[in-house]
Order: C-alpha cells, then sequence, then structure tokens
C-alpha cells in the first residue's frame, strides 16, 4: 500500500481529538464501501494530522473492506511518471502507470500542491483526479494549500458537493508540539 513507515500504525481511531470533524469525516468515509462521497479533501497547515488520517483510511479500508489502495506523495508519483519518459532506463510506461492506478480501489495523493508547478505537471495530476471524480471512485488528498488556491479545474472537482468532502483539518503542528 506503500504506506510510509512513520505512519504504519496510523488508524483513525488514533487521530485525536476523537470527536473533531477530520475524525468524524474519515470514519464516515471508510465504513460504507464505496463511499457515497468518493472524493475527500483534507486541507490545513503542516503537522495537523492529513497525513495520518489518510494513511488511517487506507489501512481501515483493507482491514474492514479487504479493499487495497496505495499512498503517494505527489513528487513521488510525479517522479514515476517522469522515469516513464526516459528512454534508456525506463521500466513501465505512462499508460502501464496510469493502468496500475486505476486498478486500486483507492488512491491517496499526498502534499498536493508541493510539487513544482509546470503545466505537465499540472496535466498529469489533473487527469488523475478528473478520472476518479467522473468514474466516481474514491480518491483522499491532501494539501496544504487551501481550496481557492488550487488549480480551477482541480478545485472544481474536489469541491462538487455531490461527491466530494472538504475537510479543513486545523490545530497544532503535531511534528513540535507547537
Amino acid at each position: 500500500m506503500r504506506i510510509p513507515a512513520k505512519f504504519r500504525e496510523a488508524r483513525i481511531s488514533t487521530w485525536l481529538p476523537d470527536n473533531g470533524r477530520p475524525r468524524l469525516a474519515a470514519q464516515t468515509y471508510v465504513v460504507c464501501w464505496p463511499p457515497e462521497k468518493p472524493l475527500l479533501l483534507l486541507s490545513g497547515t503542516k503537522g495537523v494530522g492529513k497525513t495520518h488520517l489518510a494513511c488511517g483510511i487506507l489501512h481501515e479500508v483493507f482491514e474492514r473492506h479487504g479493499q487495497r489502495g496505495q499512498f503517494w506523495p505527489v513528487v513521488d508519483l510525479l517522479d514515476r511518471y517522469r522515469a516513464t519518459y526516459d528512454e534508456d532506463r525506463a521500466t513501465e510506461t505512462v499508460e502501464a502507470v496510469d493502468a496500475q492506478l486505476r486498478q486500486l480501489a483507492v488512491l491517496i495523493l499526498d502534499d498536493f500542491g508541493a510539487h513544482k508547478s509546470s503545466e505537465w505537471a499540472e496535466e498529469r495530476l489533473f487527469r488523475l483526479i478528473d478520472e476518479r471524480y467522473r468514474d466516481l471512485r474514491p480518491l483522499v488528498v491532501t494539501t496544504n494549500a487551501g481550496l481557492l488556491e488550487l488549480p480551477d479545474r482541480v478545485k472544481s472537482r474536489l469541491s462538487d458537493g455531490s461527491c466530494s468532502t472538504l475537510v479543513q483539518v486545523s490545530g497544532p503542528d503535531r511534528r513540535t508540539g507547537a
């Protein structure tokens, strides 16, 4: 599932406060599978627990429903796509990457907006989000950016109330305790 070592034990149930809107939204997301609203945007400043919740969702979707997903920091996923263009060392094609991601029950895109923006990167990411949006396939996106800071095409999909839930995650930086 590509969950980083730091988050291997992350569960929704260990995210505090236990009655906070982010935790309740994550619990709602995994109770019935697939979720009624398959797109979930977790937005907030650094260190407030967005990645913990996203990894908790990934764990619990597998534990409750036997469905596998993958966790992809956006910068790593873009590197994977870039590697497909290296004619000498490429081990997979763009089409193969897309096909593999398409098969996932849930896709986590972590730290959206932390990547170096380029027309190519924005198009690649839009295609992933748009495909999940059109097919109503589960997608969790974490970002430090506010909704208004996201590219317009992405913003319109992630804010469609018919299939998306927006959750503002706030609080102190859990990494520093400040």
